[in-house]
């Protein structure tokens, strides 16, 4: 699957289902970390608000913050954590800079997303969140060394906070999940003719996440997504919840849009056609944000919202889309044909330009 700015990356790894010390699955709120009874087959999600792998993407995006001698800061905090490193005493302030320090010389310049390595890592911290010591967890010995001192300040300090705002977005999301879910569920299942990636689907829910708010590693399909981000906030975090869980299930939608744009450049004399790179993901905001718009009275789709369609995919995309692919979210016409008619569409749009 191609990368994208909502990003997801196809990364083989078997799952490992090991005891849970803070989940929230659709219908079971787990606080302990004994082993929890499987879920039923009809539950969608997973929800953890984990204290390993928020620790990590924190101390991640405190590097991130930091200035150093090459660079400015590329993001900032949100105003209570910024007051909160002030609060710390000189031995905590010690110890937590020399764990900024290690993610600034060491990560921040390997993506969450787009390096194996930093993949392999979030998910086994994920998978040993019940872990009091991260003892046999496959993840750099330096690297467990930092997150053990800094695990201490982080728990003091930030941790409570963290905890109960991704609990908090977490119960928000579920009430929304129990109303709209199945047929959120029912109708991409129709629309992208696959099964649903996973049961369930595992969503870690991280006071910081990636630059862009959110972000899936597949295989298996992981959501990770920032509760403090604005964009996931209300109804749009059903939307988000949803779009980022179909980056598991579009196979059969890149696999047609990559025939239909061979297709379309076979036999050309001329100049080929260059058709954006992800295609996929527009007509992937494009559905997430409409299901949810037909359920969710007055909400405004997240690609729209947020001015996608002419900062990210200016032109006719969109219009294109909403002739092309609706008539096969309505049951009306068959994927490929969908989508071969979008694509031809696309080119001909970009050779009369």
């Amino acid at each position: 699957m191609k990368p994208c700015s909502c990003p997801c990356l196809s990364v083989r790894r078997p799952r490992l289902r090991i005891a849970l010390c803070a989940v929230i699955s659709v219908g079971v709120l787990a606080t302990t970390s004994r082993a929890q009874p499987k879920p039923a087959a009809d539950q969608r999600f997973e929800f953890h608000s984990a204290f390993w792998v928020n620790l990590h993407h924190f101390l991640y995006w405190n590097a991130l913050a930091t200035p150093t001698k090459n660079r400015a800061g590329t993001v900032v905090l949100n105003r209570a954590d910024a007051d909160e490193v002030k609060q710390l005493t000189s031995d905590e302030r010690q110890i937590w800079d020399a764990a900024v320090a290690y993610y600034q010389h060491s990560l921040v310049q390997r993506d969450l997303l787009f390096d194996e390595s930093m993949i392999g890592i979030k998910n086994r911290l994920e998978d040993a969140e019940a872990s009091p010591d991260l003892a046999g967890v496959a993840i750099p010995s330096n690297l467990r060394d930092v997150l053990l001192k800094a695990a201490p300040v982080y728990r003091t300090h930030f941790w409570p906070r963290h905890d109960s705002q991704n609990r908090e977005w977490i119960a928000r999301l579920q009430s929304l999940i129990e109303k709209y879910g199945a047929g959120m569920r029912t109708a991409l299942l129709r629309i992208y003719e696959v099964p649903w990636p996973g049961e369930p689907v595992r969503v870690d829910a991280v006071a910081y996440a990636n630059w862009a708010g959110a972000y899936t590693t597949i295989d298996p399909t992981r959501p990770t997504i920032s509760t403090s981000a604005q964009a996931n906030q209300g109804p749009a975090a059903l939307e988000i919840v949803f779009h980022e869980t179909s980056h598991g299930m579009m196979d059969k939608v890149t696999d047609a849009i990559a025939t239909a744009e061979k297709a379309a450049n076979a036999g050309r004399s001329g100049r080929q056609i260059h058709f954006r790179r992800d295609l996929w993901h527009e007509v992937l905001f494009y559905t997430s944000g409409e299901l949810v718009a037909e359920r969710v009275p007055s909400y405004v789709a997240f690609a729209d919202k947020n001015g996608l369609w002419t900062r990210a995919w200016p032109g006719p995309d969109r219009a294109l889309i909403v002739q092309d692919w609706t008539p096969h979210m309505n049951g009306t016409v068959g994927l490929q044909q969908s989508l071969a008619k979008l694509v031809g569409d696309l080119a001909q749009a970009t050779a009369n330009q």
